[in-house]
């Protein structure tokens, strides 16, 4: 009688219970870790990045922290452990601000909004005209002109607009065909051209404003547009401090060159390097949307508003929730999917939005892709005013 194949087979099987074990401890020790991080990626709503910067970090992370808290409930599940109510509860707790990130398509299609009872409001960072071509800058005016002109939208708010020369604005006013614009230029050149801020619109423009933030080139403006005789709407159009990161930044975050050294600046300085950048413009970003937000709101018990811009962060965001308060936002009223408005960066991250007050009705939304004319896309929403 053969007892050998009973003595290895009772081997292997406590061999291979041991490694779940160990398996098992390990998952457990990610399941902890992920379930805190996407507590703290809640918590950076409420918590000012001069505060605490971690949490503004955690919150850029915040869908992916949900997506890993989701496959770690599941592996739980799997293994009939009670382990999944770790994730769970944390998945419930921010179960409400999952529609900041997605919007699952409940019917195939909306029915397309009446032009002759509604207004197109498009916000577009379009990146000074510019495209990277290789080594060389590529004009995108002609292009983007031509999309606009497609869309048709009433009101217009261009982020990152410039005109190289005095000559080029008039030019790019011709191109749009709205009637009525403000441009407010952060940066000016000798040539009679600047950087900065668009409003265009079909409807006139009684009003307007700067918003300046010191020590940067960011800034925000808002112009009264008259809808009909005593009936106006402000709009806002906001750009926020950018992230400074720049294009061997992206490249070496995007191509993952983090997880080894370069040869020529170790990791730790180069993460160092990166992590400092967007620590220190988490801190400005938020400061610049505490002095911004309170024009928008004390604005909102008189008269509709509108704010439109690229605010340089995702809604899981201090800057976000404050320049929000009680605005509605067009993409939580009427968007679907998961859209990205910033292509680089693993297109994963929504930063440009428009928002308004709860007097208007969304009626619909759109961030349409292989729209690549700037690193933004641009974000469009028909309202009802």
């Amino acid at each position: 009688m053969d007892f050998s194949r009973n003595t290895y087979s009772h081997d292997d099987n406590r061999s291979a219970g041991g490694l779940l074990r160990i398996f098992d401890f390990a998952m457990l020790l990610v399941t902890m870790v992920a379930a805190v991080l996407l507590v703290c990626a809640y918590a950076a709503r409420w918590v000012h990045p001069a505060d605490a910067w971690f949490f503004a970090f955690a919150g850029l992370a915040a869908p992916i922290l949900y997506v890993a808290n989701i496959v770690l409930a599941l592996y739980w599940v799997v293994r009939w452990k009670r382990r999944a109510l770790i994730p769970l509860v944390v998945l419930l707790i921010g179960a409400g601000w999952i529609s900041l990130f997605f919007k699952p398509t409940l019917r195939k299609t909306y029915h397309e909004p009446d032009r002759r009872r509604s207004s197109v409001i498009m916000s577009y960072n379009v990146a000074g005209f510019l495209t990277e071509s290789g080594d060389e800058l590529t004009s995108t005016l002609d292009s983007i002109a031509a999309f606009i002109t497609r869309t048709r939208p009433d009101i217009l708010c261009l982020q990152e607009f410039q005109s190289i020369t005095a000559d080029q604005k008039p030019r790019i006013d011709s191109l749009l065909g709205m009637p009525y614009n403000r441009v407010n230029y952060k940066i000016t050149n000798s040539a009679g051209g600047g950087w900065g801020l668009a409003v265009y619109s079909n409807y006139r423009i009684v009003g307007s404003g700067v918003v300046d933030f010191e020590n940067t080139t960011n800034s925000a403006q808002w112009v009264d547009v008259l809808l009909r005789p005593g009936d106006t709407v402000r709009v806002f159009n906001c750009h926020l401090q950018t992230t400074s990161l720049d294009r061997s930044d992206r490249e070496y975050i995007m191509n993952q060159e983090f997880l080894a050294n370069d040869g020529e600046v170790s990791r730790e300085e180069r993460v160092r390097s990166i992590v400092g950048k967007l620590r220190r413009n988490f801190i400005v970003r938020a400061a610049q949307a505490d002095s911004l937000a309170p024009l928008i709101h004390a604005a909102t018990p008189v008269r509709r508003v509108v704010v439109c811009g690229d605010f340089n962060d995702t809604p899981m965001s201090y800057v976000y929730r404050t320049m929000r308060g009680r605005l509605a936002d067009t993409f939580v009223e009427r968007g679907t999917g998961a859209p990205s408005t910033y292509q680089g960066m693993f297109n994963l991250f929504r930063i440009d939005y428009i928002l308004h007050s709860r007097d208007i009705e969304t009626l619909g939304y759109s961030s349409p892709a292989g729209i690549s004319y700037s690193d933004h896309k641009p974000v469009i929403a028909t309202v009802r005013f």
